[in-house]
């Protein structure tokens, strides 16, 4: 009977968990797709009465949402690529070189982590206005980077870790050099590393708000998530394009996110755990 009880109780508070989590998202889709004039109606219904697509259209017909889809777009794939190239060569060389700190570099690099992002945006801003790239995507590029690349390395230097020396002694003795010891052995076997830190570098830098909010000021520069701000007005906000232009923004990432999730889990996992 105990052991019934339990399991009752683990599957409740696992609906109730997962309700939580769900609701707010279903909630967005629901309203982006009610009428207007249902959207203020009192009670509100859990499922709408009337369904419209007429928010997504008034949203999607404008140019400028195309304009800022682009610059997420291009934002997001630079940063991706670029993070993934400096924290698997950084990692790789932290996992094979001693050196003289190689202990307490990686642990440095991870204490940035420690500190909220808003405490580096005077910083940032300094640095970006002294080499004039504010108001500019790839001023964006530097800042995402530097925050997000310690975990990055800290990663992929456990993914390295965990190939034994061994294979990549024996690849060069078969004559292979050392690029390609590491191009044809060991970069295959850390691919869920590189994926999570894809996947984890790509969810941040599309949906990041605050500085972005912060360093582009001119309204072609402007990201996605930016946008958003545009349909909430001083007196009045469209809460239904509001809720299609959410709901457009979110499902790039979840589709990512659904399609590598169980490379990420283990990517996440095997290269902390493993360091």
């Amino acid at each position: 009977m105990a052991g019934i009880l339990r399991k009752i109780a683990i599957y409740t508070a696992l609906w109730v968990a997962f309700v939580w989590a769900v609701f707010p998202f279903y909630w967005m889709v629901v309203t982006s797709v009610r009428p207007s004039s249902e959207i203020f109606q009192r009670p509100p219904g859990l499922v709408p009465t009337g369904i419209t697509f007429q928010h997504y259209i008034d949203l999607l017909v404008g140019a400028q949402f195309w304009r800022y889809a682009m610059n997420s777009v291009v934002l997001t794939l630079t940063v991706t690529v670029l993070s993934v190239l400096v924290s698997v060569t950084a990692g790789y060389a932290m996992a094979r070189h001693k050196f003289r700190g190689s202990v307490a570099l990686p642990l440095l690099m991870l204490y940035g982590q420690m500190f909220p992002p808003v405490l580096l945006l005077i910083p940032f801003y300094v640095q970006l206005r002294v080499f004039g790239w504010l108001d500019s995507l790839w001023g964006l590029v530097p800042v995402y980077m530097s925050y997000m690349l310690p975990l990055c390395v800290w990663l992929m230097r456990g993914f390295f870790s965990q190939v034994p020396m061994s294979l990549e002694d024996a690849a060069r003795m078969d004559g292979c050099t050392r690029w390609q010891a590491f191009w044809k052995v060991i970069l295959p076997m850390a691919q869920p590393g590189i994926v999570a830190v894809a996947t984890w570098v790509m969810i941040h830098t599309w949906n990041e708000y605050l500085y972005a909010s912060t360093f582009i000021l001119s309204d072609k520069n402007r990201t996605l998530p930016l946008s958003l701000t545009d349909l909430i007005g001083q007196y009045s906000t469209d809460w239904g394009m509001l809720m299609a232009g959410g709901v457009i923004t979110a499902a790039p990432i979840l589709l990512v996110f659904f399609i590598l999730q169980k490379s990420l889990v283990s990517g996440v996992g095997g290269g902390a755990v493993k360091g």
